[in-house]
């Protein structure tokens, strides 16, 4: 089955070291582009260096589909893609709650929904300086959740538009609201898509209007990442199931022969005496 990269974590308020952090990083010279007049030509030392300092503050993005392609080829423009991608999906690490949100909403990727790229349950266009005031103010714990899947097989299961992942989003909502033990009435939530070259995804902000709600446990993170893989590669499932019933059945059927042929063969030689 292909990949899918569900990430799930509390949205905590950057601190001025990390902000000027990322600042510093983006403004770096080795942060090479992919309109780079050498995109092929091998990693700089600069991106090397830029990428060893990355991975220490945040390891667990060698889990990305980026990490995956740098490592595998080191170009200038896979090394380029990698630290665009560390600095994108720790945003919510590094930045205000205030600045992420309009982040998510105006990024040159996120596919505009209105004047921006936020949306939530009902369609129609959401007010983006209300949203970025209600979260940056919210006394409760926010989370985040980054759901992602290469290029190639999002075209495949149809998830290389907005309509897609916005009903993908409302069908696996009360499972979220479950296993971050919020009470589905009180749940509230936004959105936006980003239209990345390598990997289409969602990045999902959740929250409780009752501040001293929800708590979500390693478990609930699996389950939220399982409904989100159950519900894309549904059909691919049911395919799947559907060889491995035939598979049953039909080794079922081929033992019933084999002792059908056994039994008659044995009241043959019994027969012969």
């Amino acid at each position: 089955m292909p990949k899918i990269i569900v990430t799930s974590r509390y949205m905590k308020s950057g601190s001025k070291q990390k902000s000027n952090y990322v600042k510093y990083i983006a403004a770096r010279e080795s942060v090479v582009t992919a309109k780079s007049n050498m995109p092929n030509a091998p990693a700089t030392q600069k991106q090397k260096d830029l990428i060893s300092s990355l991975l220490k503050e945040f390891p667990e993005s060698k889990n990305s589909f980026e990490y995956t392609d740098y490592t595998a080829n080191p170009t200038q423009k896979t090394a380029s893609d990698f630290i665009s991608e560390i600095l994108e999906s720790n945003a919510d690490q590094t930045a205000a709650k205030e600045n992420y949100v309009g982040y998510l909403a105006n990024r040159p990727k996120a596919v505009k929904f209105g004047t921006h790229g936020l949306f939530s349950q009902e369609d129609t266009p959401v007010d983006l300086n209300a949203v970025i005031k209600e979260i940056s103010s919210h006394a409760g714990n926010v989370w985040t959740h980054v759901v992602s899947l290469r290029r190639e097989d999002a075209q495949k299961m149809g998830y290389d538009n907005l309509d897609a992942w916005k009903e993908l989003i409302k069908r696996q909502i009360p499972n979220i609201a479950r296993w971050s033990k919020i009470d589905l009435a009180n749940l509230k939530w936004y959105a936006a898509f980003h239209d990345k070259e390598t990997n289409p995804h969602v990045h999902i902000i959740v929250y409780s209007t009752d501040p001293k709600e929800g708590f979500l446990t390693k478990r609930g993170i699996e389950k939220i990442r399982s409904g989100f893989a159950n519900d894309i590669y549904h059909d691919e499932l049911y395919h799947l199931y559907g060889q491995q019933t035939n598979v049953r059945n039909q080794i079922k059927n081929l033992t019933a022969f084999q002792v059908a042929a056994r039994h008659n063969n044995f009241r043959h030689k019994n027969h012969s005496f």
